[in-house]
C-alpha cells in the first residue's frame, strides 16, 4: 500500500510522535498509526506507477535492531526482548523490533507500544538495506533467537560495521523449545559471528563455553517504571476474597517445566490461603484445590496491584536442565515489590536475597512466610533493566545521545467489522 495522503486529528498525530521527518514521511506515519492501534479507513486511488511503501524518513538516534521470536505484546508485554526494547528507547536509542512469529496467546489484550523511536515489523517485512540507508552510522543488532531467517539480516548489518550481540535466553537445542526450526550449525554460526555473546543464566553461559565461545552473564531484571513503586490501594476487581495469606504466581502456564503437582500441594497444604495464578491458561489445568484461583492473562502494567498483595511469590517449576537454564523474570518483579519468593533449587536463583528454595515447594513457602520481606530498594538498584542495558551497551560500545521519554503502552484491541461495514460505495 502506497499512502498518497493521510488525514488524522491533531490529537492522534501528537500521540504517535508527529509526522516523521524527510521527503517521504507518509509511509512512516502510516506505520506509527498502525503500531498505535488506530483505525484506518482507506480510500483507494489509481496507482501512478510502481508502488514502494518503504520508509525513508531519517533516523538520527543511535539505531538498535532486536531480532526476536514473538511480538512485543506477547505474554502481556513482559518478555525479555520487550523489556530490553523499552529500556533502549528510554535511554535515547532508536529501536527496530523484529518478530518472527505472531503471538501464541489465546486472548488479545490489544496492547500497543507507542513511541516515535520505536518501529515494530515482522521478519518477512524487515529490510536491512532500507534501514541502513536511513541511519547516520552503524548500530547494534541483538539476536534473541538463532533462527536461519535472521542470518541474512545479521550478515547485511555486520557488512556495514554494525555490532552483533547474540543474546542466549534459552537452550534452544531442547526440542520443547527449539522444535523443528532449531539447527545446531545455525546457532554455532550466530555464536561465532557475534561480536559479543551474552546469556541470561549461568547454565546458558556454560553451554556457550562448551561451544568455544565466551559469554557475559546478563540475567533478567525488573521494569522499575512499574514495580517497586508506592502500593496501589485499589483492590483489583477479580482478586479472590478472604483473610488468609496470598500466594501468587505470574507467568506462562504451559510446557514441561511447569509443576502442576507442586502448585496443587501448596493449595492443599495451606487451605486458608488464597493461591492466585495469573497467566494464559489456554491448555487448561489439572484439578486444583478450591483455594486456587486462575485470573487469566494480564498486561504487565496491570500486575503491580496484584503482586503487591502477595505474601509469597511462587515459582512452581519442575527441576530439570531446561529450568536450570531459565532466568525467571517474574522473580525480580516479586522481589522488587517486597515479596519473598518460594522456589525450587534452580542454579539461576543462587545468591538472590529474598528467595527461599527447597525441593518441596510447600517447605519453600513455609520458609518464605517465616523469613523477612526482601529489600525492594536494593533489588531495584541491583536488578533493573537500566543496569542490564548499561552492561550491554558498555560491552558493545554503542553510546546513546541522551535519555528519551518512556514508551507509552495502551490497551486498544483491534476492531473487526462485518463485511457490509468494511466497504463504502462512492
Amino acid at each position: 500500500m502506497d499512502p498518497v495522503a493521510i488525514a488524522a486529528s491533531s490529537e492522534v498525530i501528537a500521540e504517535v510522535g508527529g509526522v516523521p521527518e524527510g521527503e517521504e514521511p507518509l509511509p512512516g506515519l502510516l506505520d506509527r498509526l498502525r503500531d498505535a492501534g488506530r483505525r484506518i479507513a482507506l480510500a483507494p486511488a489509481a496507482a501512478n506507477g510502481p508502488v514502494d511503501p518503504s520508509r525513508t524518513d531519517p533516523i538520527s538516534d543511535p539505531p538498535i535492531v532486536i531480532l526476536s521470536a514473538v511480538p512485543m505484546h506477547d505474554v502481556g508485554g513482559g518478555s525479555r526482548a520487550t523489556q530490553l526494547a523499552l529500556e533502549f528507547v528510554r535511554r535515547g536509542y532508536h529501536v527496530t523490533y523484529v518478530a518472527w512469529y505472531g503471538t501464541q496467546e489465546s486472548a488479545d489484550l490489544g496492547l500497543r507500544f507507542i513511541h516515535p523511536h520505536l518501529e515494530q515489523v515482522r521478519a518477512d517485512s524487515f529490510d536491512p538495506a532500507g534501514l541502513i540507508a536511513r541511519v547516520a552510522g552503524p548500530g547494534l543488532v541483538v539476536v534473541e533467537i538463532p533462527a536461519s531467517v535472521y542470518r541474512s539480516p545479521v550478515e547485511a548489518l555486520q557488512t556495514k560495521d554494525w555490532t552483533a550481540v547474540y543474546d542466549v535466553i534459552d537452550d534452544w537445542s531442547d526440542p520443547a523449545l527449539g522444535g523443528e526450526w532449531y539447527d545446531a550449525d545455525t546457532e554455532a554460526w550466530f555464536a561465532q559471528a557475534a561480536d559479543h555473546v551474552i546469556a541470561s543464566a549461568i547454565d546458558l553461559a556454560n553451554r556457550m563455553e562448551r561451544m568455544g565461545v565466551g559469554a557475559v552473564l546478563v540475567p533478567n531484571a525488573v521494569n522499575t517504571d512499574l514495580f517497586g513503586r508506592a502500593a496501589d490501594r485499589e483492590l483489583p476487581h477479580d482478586f479472590p476474597e478472604g483473610d488468609g495469606p496470598v500466594f501468587g504466581y505470574v507467568g506462562s502456564l504451559y510446557g514441561e517445566w511447569f509443576d502442576w503437582e507442586a502448585l496443587n500441594r501448596v493449595g492443599a497444604a495451606f487451605p486458608d490461603a488464597r493461591v492466585v495464578v495469573i497467566g494464559d491458561n489456554k491448555a487448561g489445568h489439572p484439578m486444583m484445590p478450591p483455594n486456587v484461583s486462575f485470573l487469566g492473562l494480564k498486561a504487565q502494567f496491570e500486575l503491580p496491584p496484584y503482586i503487591q498483595r502477595f505474601d509469597v511469590g511462587l515459582l512452581p517449576f519442575a527441576v530439570s536442565d531446561m529450568t536450570h537454564a531459565v532466568s525467571p523474570l517474574k522473580v525480580y518483579e516479586y522481589l522488587a515489590s517486597g515479596v519473598p519468593v518460594a522456589a525450587p533449587p534452580l542454579r539461576a536463583l543462587d545468591g538472590l536475597d529474598g528467595v527461599s528454595v527447597d525441593k518441596d515447594l510447600v517447605e519453600a513457602v513455609r520458609r518464605a512466610l517465616d523469613g523477612d520481606r526482601p529489600d525492594a530498594t536494593s533489588v531495584i538498584n541491583q536488578h533493573s533493566w537500566k543496569e542490564r542495558v548499561t552492561k550491554i551497551v558498555d560491552l558493545a560500545g554503542v553510546a546513546s545521545t541522551g535519555e528519551s521519554t518512556s514508551v507509552r503502552i495502551v490497551r486498544r484491541p483491534a476492531t473487526h467489522y462485518a463485511k457490509n461495514a468494511r466497504v463504502v460505495e462512492a
